[in-house]
């Protein structure tokens, strides 16, 4: 949806095919919640698109 809506994906890390190896081999909970986050930005930024709203601005978005 974001891709149609030209929102870009700020994931570069990872995708979700690659969760469980992270967590299983790798043991790396902080770079899945990373991930996950960078989910919700892009959840919202949809959300607001389709209301013709303002997307967030970098500064908006707390970069844990």
């Amino acid at each position: 949806m974001a891709h149609i809506l030209g929102i870009p994906s700020p994931k570069e890390d990872m995708d979700g095919s690659m969760v469980k190896d992270v967590f299983y081999e790798e043991n790396d909970l902080d770079r899945i919640v990373s991930y996950c986050e960078l989910d919700v930005v892009t959840t919202a930024q949809v959300f607001l698109k389709l209301r013709n709203e303002a997307l967030l601005t970098e500064e908006e978005i707390k970069k844990v």
